[in-house]
């Protein structure tokens, strides 16, 4: 398979404080997607957001589909050689892996040795995937999931040292802490490029986690409303709070306001992280889950 021909971020936002040469002072959280990847640096004692950079890897159709893996792993691969950063110094480094194939388990029936069938009972797991775990205790729950191999060791290879999440589960942990501060029911949507995920907490439990894709608004509002349903929830007063690649702007916000009495952001700066003037709190919600990674050690 040929490497892209270029290696320029689609976006990059660079705050003024960010110094390429301080690295040792920095967290670096990398999140993985079918279409791309992305960086951010945040500096671990402010934890200002320093720098985001996002790589989009175009979709391959039809039977190329099935090395989507493998050219992301390459441009990958490409962009950490260009950047030549200083990869022993950062305080500290994050994956977060980003895709469908995960299912959360009570930690009390959890059995290591039989992760993979408990996958393989919902999702049909592609070759050269491995599988992983991250233990949510304040859930007593395990979130297992698999991710593509090659591209897990590539990165390995690279860092010696780093903390591994599906982003599931930095979903989960940072919305259990933004539910700590609510009472009652609230929706939340991490909306991706290509996914949607969706949490429902009733005070301090979570009733519901799962992620769909959709292609169209309308599919968009089905899975949200096919939510409200199944959960007996009234979308007149359950709120929904939305973080990802949405806006006020967005077709899809302006379909949800038409069926959701109550909508709204999650307040990214309740987290801890700062954001300034050239990365803004409405590029950090974008990015929610790349950088509130650092929070999830």
């Amino acid at each position: 398979m040929p490497l892209p021909e270029t290696t320029k971020a689609s976006a990059q936002f660079i705050d003024r404080d960010f110094q390429s040469d301080s690295t040792g002072n920095y967290r670096l959280s990398i999140q993985l997607r079918l279409n791309g990847f992305s960086f951010a640096q945040i500096d671990r004692i402010s934890k200002k957001v320093l720098s985001i950079e996002d790589f989009h890897v175009p979709l391959m159709l039809g039977e190329e589909s099935v090395y989507q893996n493998e050219k992301v792993n390459l441009r990958l691969e490409k962009v950490l050689n260009e950047k030549q950063l200083n990869l022993q110094l950062f305080k500290s480094v994050h994956f977060v892996f980003d895709n469908p194939f995960f299912v959360l388990l009570p930690s009390l029936l959890m059995d290591a040795n039989s992760s993979l069938d408990y996958l393989k009972q919902i999702h049909q797991i592609p070759e050269n995937f491995i599988v992983k775990s991250d233990e949510l205790r304040f859930l007593e729950a395990t979130n297992v999931y698999a991710l593509y191999a090659p591209l897990y060791y590539n990165l390995a290879d690279y860092f010696p040292r780093f903390t591994l999440k599906h982003a599931s589960s930095v979903f989960i942990q940072q919305m259990a802490l933004s539910q700590k501060m609510r009472k009652g029911t609230s929706v939340f949507v991490e909306v991706g490029d290509l996914t949607m995920h969706i949490l429902v907490f009733k005070d301090e439990k979570l009733e519901f986690s799962n992620t769909f894709a959709f292609k169209e608004k309308e599919d968009f509002i089905y899975f949200i409303l096919l939510v409200y349903n199944q959960l007996n929830l009234n979308p007149e007063s359950t709120p929904l709070y939305f973080s990802g690649q949405i806006d006020r702007s967005s077709p899809l916000y302006a379909i949800a306001y038409q069926y959701i009495g109550v909508l709204d952001f999650i307040d990214i700066n309740a987290s801890g992280l700062v954001f300034g003037k050239e990365i803004p709190e409405t590029v950090g919600l974008k990015y929610t889950l790349l950088t509130q990674a650092v929070l999830c050690e």
